[in-house]
């Protein structure tokens, strides 16, 4: 019923807005080009009439006969326009003639004077001033308005009934129909058929709401026809799912076993490099060691000899044997010292890796001790390593993963960063942002990689070496290290032929580690 009504309000207004506006409009528009037009022809009346009269009224004011003017003045008066006539005579100050009517306040914005001197023998005897109003004009007019508007109104009234009448034949009545049949629709009340009626746009509605209504029965048939069969269908799909969920869960076991296992190796392989360039450093102070010694050895068996033999021995041969005695003694010294310093560094480098406790540190001389270990492997290359090491960075972390990270790093720019370069260098940097953050950050200037490369760095088991010996596990266990273990962010900027930049903010006390995170080591 709401609806319903709502369209005949509608229909009801459109008529309104349709008829009576433009018909106001075109009334007020007429209105005022009649008051216009009202206003100019009394002008130019006003202006003929006053000029006839002053020839007229010459006579009897020239023979002082006010009852000669009086008739010709008042045969003015039939017009209802005229206002006030007064004629005036030069030597006095009372009017010889002078006739008016009645007017309304309103009737001052339309009224109009005009004084004109009344002449005899080219003198100027009288001045006539006649009064002229145009509202009885416009009072016609707006009368014939007011008759224009109650035709309209009678013409809108008979209009809107006829339509609304039709409307409710035509429209409303069977739109209640479809809309009841719509109803019952939706109630599920598929079994009674809608009879469109006449061939309009409604009954074609009523025809394709037929149709839906058939395809309903349709479907439904369909879907009590599947219904018999679903219970067995959801059984067999259940244990489908049942049975691919247990693979599922074996699956997602063996592969994080697998994972776990490789993470382990990519850990044993990272010390292994470390234990390999250490090896090689330790080479050098040992085999010049046994160089010396195996030359001392010589010379002792040579003076031994000559006491045996009870050679004699000069003084300058004695002395040659103090000095290089004394010579082979520093030599030895300070290989071995070197020696015992690598041993000594590396074992804390150890320990740190293998144990991963918490312990007080220099973050300057745990980076210096890891690219001890680390600097093995670019000694026979064309790269260096330069370092900018704040002094004074005291941190209480896990220098063991701060070591592994570091170390992974470098070896990352050295294999990858530096691949079919001829030259290069990579550059540590480590300072205090605040008295609760430091900044380390390992740059190099190789060929850098792209936005693809570059967004996947961390995920596991990516690489751009797979099949010649990438795991794509070195950059994922750094980025577990620095966000789980050591508290901390890591960010990678690189493009290509600009080289990688890897910065790394970390606490200065790392947060205490759960169960989750020491899982990863």
């Amino acid at each position: 019923m709401f609806e319903r009504a709502s369209l005949r309000y509608a229909v009801i207004v459109a008529l309104l807005v349709g008829l009576l506006v433009p018909t106001a409009v075109t009334l007020l528009w007429d209105a005022q080009a009649t008051r216009h037009t009202a206003l100019e022809d009394l002008k130019r009346d006003l202006a003929r009439t006053t000029e006839v009269m002053s020839l007229s009224l010459a006579e009897p004011v020239w023979q002082v006969s006010p009852d000669l003017a009086e008739p010709m003045i008042k045969a003015q008066f039939d017009d209802p326009r005229f206002v006030s006539v007064v004629v005036r005579e030069q030597s006095t100050t009372a009017a010889f003639q002078e006739v008016r009517r009645p007017q309304s306040a309103d009737e001052q914005d339309l009224t109009l004077k005009a004084s004109r001197p009344v002449l005899r023998d080219g003198r100027q005897i009288a001045e006539l001033t006649v009064e002229m109003s145009a509202a009885p004009l416009l009072a016609a007019k707006r009368a014939d308005m007011v008759r224009t508007l109650w035709r309209s109104v009678f013409t809108l009234t008979m209009s809107s009934l006829l339509i609304l009448w039709v409307m409710r034949r035509r429209v409303l009545l069977p739109m209640t129909q479809l809309t009841q049949a719509a109803e019952a629709l939706a109630a599920g009340q598929l079994e009674k058929p809608l009879d469109p009626v006449g061939s309009d746009e409604i009954a074609r509605v009523s025809l394709a709401m037929e149709r839906m209504r058939q395809s309903l029965l349709q479907a439904f048939d369909e879907l009590r026809h599947h219904a018999t069969t679903l219970e067995e269908q959801v059984e067999q799909r259940t244990a489908e799912l049942t049975t691919s969920n247990e693979d599922l869960t074996q699956a997602l076991a063996h592969l994080k076993t697998a994972q776990h296992e490789l993470v382990e190796s990519e850990k044993l392989a990272s010390l292994g490099r470390l234990v390999a360039g250490v090896a090689h450093e330790l080479n050098t102070p040992l085999g010049n060691s046994l160089t010396v010694v195996s030359s001392l050895e010589d010379r002792y068996k040579a003076l031994d000899e000559m006491l045996s033999s009870a050679t004699p021995m000069r003084r300058s041969m004695l002395e040659d044997l103090v000095r290089d005695t004394r010579r082979g003694q520093d030599i030895l010294q300070r290989n071995v010292q070197k020696a015992a310093d690598l041993v000594r560094d590396f074992k804390q480098v150890a320990i740190d890796q293998t144990t991963d406790l918490r312990r007080d540190f220099d973050l300057a001389r745990v980076v210096e001790d890891v690219l001890i270990m680390v600097e093995p492997s670019f000694k026979h290359t064309p790269f260096v390593i330069h370092t900018d090491l704040g002094s004074g960075i005291s941190m209480n972390s896990y220098p063991g993963s701060l070591g592994q990270v570091l170390t992974n790093l470098l070896i990352n720019a050295l294999v990858h960063g530096f691949e079919g370069r001829t030259e290069g260098e990579v550059r540590v940097h480590c300072a205090q942002l605040s008295p609760d953050e430091v900044e380390l950050s390992v740059i190099d200037n190789g060929r850098g990689m792209d936005e693809s490369v570059r967004r996947r760095i961390f995920d596991p088991f990516f690489t751009t070496k797979l099949g010649t010996g990438g795991s794509g596990l070195g950059m994922h266990i750094v980025h577990n290290i620095v966000t789980n273990v050591l508290g901390g962010q890591i960010e990678v900027f690189s493009a290509p032929g600009h080289g990688a930049r890897m910065l790394i903010r970390l606490p200065t006390v790392a947060p205490e580690r759960g169960g989750a995170e020491a899982s990863l080591h």
